[in-house]
């Protein structure tokens, strides 16, 4: 892990949180870019620097995506796309691993992927670019979670899973051994994913269904 500072990019809970985690690690956090805050406001202990315009390329910083995960159409893409915009602007964005994630060796995590406290990531499996594993998520052996896909808080992934790029996985939903899902899918906090289910909607409900968006 590059020993630069880091600046946060979103001072909401999960900006906090990803802020915790990076102390915790030993990391200095000079604070968080957030628009829609007063500047020198103090979050969680740590100022809000300004807005995006606040960064520089000169800086010594890195900057961590700290946008939460959408678990709606409300919102979709937007990690993805404030990261992007600033990767073309040269800026470059590190990830998260809390000290008690346990991951394994054989794992393979892209460098800005974000692995929070008490995750378990086990052998074989791949986390793609900007992937959120939340708090106390499991993602089984062999599993594939595609780029900025969101596993919440308490989810379970059995075994050889693959999840589409840009999808949400609910807090404490469990996808079950072998199940693929697309790329946008969202799974409903609770679900129970035993199978492929056509059309667009969220999976919701145990055994999870399709339902329409409304």
């Amino acid at each position: 892990m590059s020993a630069r500072p880091v600046v946060v990019v979103g001072a909401g809970g999960h900006g906090q949180v990803l802020a915790d985690a990076l102390q915790a690690t030993g990391k200095s956090v000079l604070g968080y870019v957030e628009p829609r805050a007063p500047i020198a406001t103090l979050v969680a202990g740590l100022p809000v620097l300004g807005g995006d315009d606040w960064l520089t390329l000169d800086g010594g910083y890195d900057l961590v995506n700290g946008l939460g995960g959408a678990g709606g159409t409300e919102g979709r893409g937007r990690r993805r796309a404030v990261q992007q915009v600033l990767e073309t602007a040269g800026f470059r964005f590190i990830g998260v691993r809390h000290p008690s994630a346990l991951v394994s060796p054989a794992a393979r995590i892209e460098p800005d992927a974000q692995l929070l406290a008490r995750c378990v990531v086990q052998t074989g499996a791949c986390i793609g670019a900007g992937v959120i594993i939340n708090t106390g998520a499991i993602i089984e052996h062999g599993c594939r979670v595609g780029a900025f896909s969101h596993c919440a808080t308490g989810a379970i992934l059995c075994g050889d899973v693959a999840v589409g790029e840009d999808s949400h996985i609910g807090a404490g939903a469990v996808i079950r051994q072998g199940v693929a899902l697309e790329s946008g899918v969202i799974v409903g906090a609770g679900a129970v994913v035993l199978g492929g289910e056509p059309g667009d909607g969220p999976l919701l409900g145990v055994p999870a269904r399709r339902r329409e968006e409304k």
